[in-house]
Parts: C-alpha cells; structure tokens; sequence
C-alpha cells in the first residue's frame, strides 16, 4: 500500500516509525524543523518499555510529489486542518481512505446523522462546512487512541502508555481497509481494534479530554496530579457528567461510568495533557475541537454546560495573558517596593 502521514507532532511520529518497519510504502509528510530534523537524523522513539528506537523512515516537505495515496493518516492538530487543505489535496483521489486521528469532535461527526445534526457542519470546527465539501466523507475512515505521546523535540518521542488505536467506518458498516488498517498496526507492533460505533468511541476518549485537558491549562497539572487531587477530581466528575448528558441527547450510549474513566486517565501517570504541552510551548491551542464542539452540541440538543463554560473562560484567560505583549512601563515584582 501507498501511505502518507501527513503532520510530524507526536502522534504523526509515532506512526511514521512503527509503520515504517512492515514493508508498505510510507511517507511522512513533515514541515519547517521537523522536516530538518527527521531528514537528518530520523525518528527517536523512547517505548514505553524504556527502549530507545532510531528509525529513518521516508520523509518529505513536497506531497505533490507523491501524488495520489492508498491511505492517508492526518495527524495535525484538529484547528490546522484547513490550512493543511492545500497540501492534503495531492495526495487524494477516488480511490484514496482518509484516516483522521485528531482530538475532539471530528468535522465528519455530523455526517448521516438524525436531527439536530442533520449533516449540517459544526461551525466551531468546520466554519462553512469547508471540510465537510472538501474531503469525501464516503471515504473517511474514523479513528481514535488513547496512546498518550509526548514530543520531546522535533524527530524524538516518547510513546508512555501503549493504548489501543480504534478505526471503523463512519456509517457503521463493514470496511475492509479498516480491517487493513487494523492489520497494519498489528504488525507494527501497535494494538488496534475495530469498532462499528466510532462516534460512541470517540466519546469515551472526549469524555476524559474535555475535562482533563483544559483543567490541566489550568492548573499546570499531570494527568496523575489531576486525578489524585480530591478538588480538581469533583471538578473534572461535573465537567464528565456534563458532557454524557450531551452525548446521550446524540444517541451515545456509554458503557462505563465517570469513575471508572477518572481511573482509567489516572493510570497513565504524570503525563502531560496535549494542551497543556500545546500551552506551555506558546501553541495554539485544541479548545475548539475539544470543548467548543462540545458546547456547541449542547446548544443543539438543549443542554447546559455551566461548569465546562466556565473553565474554558479560565483557560481563555490564561491564553490571553501568556499571549499579551510585556509593558516596559509596567513595574517589575522586583522593582516593587511594600510597606507594612
């Protein structure tokens, strides 16, 4: 198969130099410093065993150069999809499945969905349904992990929890390059799994994200931290519960409860969310996919979310001041002076 991975962060790495090992034809489709340091020295993946992996797999700045692909992995974040249109558009033809493994709420979720949705596009994540008319939605495969990745630096990564990719078609019915792809993982040494009910999938991962991530914006917490503190947990549980009377309202039926999945999120550690990583290296930031869509589903559906509006002001807030010019005129904590 010919197959492109278009976007170097953690994830896109990650299945560059897995995939990069089973024999089909892979190329990573990289940019600006990552595209320089993967040219030069490959991809450094420290495993979740503590094995420290140097691979070279094929990589590129020019995807006209590859033209149309078998597959096509996109691994950038969720807010650059749009700007990836240019580049993404070379590398698809009819015969072309694209694989989206994005956080939140994907551009394709309303697609062949009932009232409220309608397949009208969310306009917090596809505003005028751009993706919606530019990517074929008959030949989206969905997908979604729990792997959790950090990107040290560009063209080395740390996979620290080996979690399961999910794919499935996003009409529920059978695909057969989702069983291809499901097959490809496993020989590259990744688990993946089928599912006929990606959308209640990608909930379960949403669920965890929309709570944690912004919290840990918040707070500058590990996901393990989050979870341990009694305080940031009660916020986090309301947040959950927030979010399963949205889905539900979708139809998304859920098969374990809110303490279950703070569990199953405290067993990854003192891990950094993607947005807190996203916040601290000066990054925009996943809000809209990951809390806006949200929000924007609980408009449709009439439910309330006081809690989660709140935390993402606070996360907002906190973007507004990393972001805001320093004032030369403005004192200094050490250039001020305190009198009792």
């Amino acid at each position: 198969m010919q197959i492109a991975i278009l976007g170097a962060g953690a994830i896109g790495s990650l299945l560059a130099a897995r995939l990069s090992s089973t024999g089909e034809a892979v190329s990573l489709i990289a940019r600006g410093a990552a595209y320089d340091a993967i040219r030069r020295n490959g991809i450094t993946l420290v495993t979740p065993q503590q094995q420290i992996l140097q691979t070279r797999p094929v990589v590129t700045d020019n995807a006209q150069a590859l033209g149309p692909q078998d597959v096509l992995f996109l691994c950038v974040k969720a807010h650059e999809l749009l700007d990836a249109l240019e580049t993404l558009q070379p590398l698809v033809d009819r015969h072309t499945w694209v694989v989206p493994i994005v956080n939140g709420i994907p551009w394709w979720y309303p697609y062949k969905q009932p009232e409220p949705l309608g397949g009208r596009p969310l306009e917090s994540i596809d505003p005028g349904g751009i993706l919606l008319r530019s990517i074929d939605s008959t030949r989206v495969i969905g997908a979604m992990t729990f792997a959790a990745v950090e990107k040290d630096s560009p063209g080395r990564i740390r996979h620290i929890a080996d979690q399961p990719f999910f794919f499935g078609d996003i009409e529920g019915h059978p695909n057969p390059m989702a069983e291809r792809i499901v097959e490809l993982f496993t020989r590259a040494s990744l688990q993946a799994r089928i599912t006929d009910t990606i959308r209640a999938a990608l909930w379960v991962k949403l669920w965890g994200n929309m709570a944690f991530n912004p919290l840990s914006v918040v707070t500058g917490a590990t996901l393990g931290a989050l979870c341990e503190d009694l305080e940031t947990r009660i916020v986090a549980h309301s947040m959950m519960q927030e979010a399963k009377n949205v889905a539900e309202c979708l139809g998304v039926c859920f098969e374990s409860s809110i303490d279950e999945r703070i569990a199953t999120t405290a067993r990854v550690g003192e891990f950094k969310t993607s947005m807190l990583q996203d916040f601290e290296a000066g990054r925009c930031l996943e809000t809209a996919a990951i809390v806006g869509a949200v929000l924007e589903l609980a408009g449709l559906v009439g439910c309330d979310m006081p809690v989660t509006r709140a935390i993402l002001v606070l996360v907002e807030e906190r973007v507004l001041a990393r972001d805001a010019p320093a004032d030369p005129n403005s004192n200094r904590p050490s250039d001020m002076v305190y009198s009792n």
